[in-house]
């Protein structure tokens, strides 16, 4: 080992314990060569003319998620929510009836429904709230207009 190692007679103590308490006696009988056991069956199979069945094929590809790219698609997104929202109102079909309006909130002018979720976890944070980081927006802006409600009572 690269340097001299100084090492206590506490700690070889605690290691040669550690050590003595996972070792057990090794028994060969106990194990069985199973790929051997594979393998020869194979060659029996092979000299008395059966047919031999190939492995299986590997797993086909299972459609995952390329995380990294859901996690850029997501950051662009919580970029640009007005954006999304417009879309999303453009998008939506005249016939339909609107949902009601979500109620504005105003912190020091500006709506806390108008910020990012990272703008709303900083406020949180600043204000101590419990269970921030599992919190939604929605979930977020409720919590921070209670807290701010529950403070201008007292």
């Amino acid at each position: 080992m690269p340097g001299a190692v100084k090492v206590s007679e506490r700690e070889m103590k605690m290691a040669e314990q550690l050590i003595n308490a996972l070792a057990t006696e090794w028994d060969p009988d106990s194990f069985r060569d199973t790929f051997q056991e594979k393998v020869t069956a194979l060659i029996e199979a092979k000299k008395t003319g059966e047919s031999v069945e190939k492995a299986e094929p590997p797993a086909k590809a299972t459609g995952a998620v390329d995380l990294m790219e859901a996690l850029r698609a997501s950051v662009e997104q919580a970029r640009s929510p007005k954006d999304s929202r417009e879309k999303a109102a453009t998008t939506a079909s005249p016939q339909k009836k609107a949902p009601p309006a979500k109620k504005r909130i105003s912190s020091k002018g500006k709506s806390l429904q108008s910020l990012t979720k990272a703008e709303l976890y900083k406020k949180a944070a600043a204000a101590h709230l419990p269970g921030r980081s599992s919190m939604t927006h929605d979930q977020l802006v409720e919590a921070l207009a209670n807290g701010r409600s529950r403070r201008s009572r007292t």
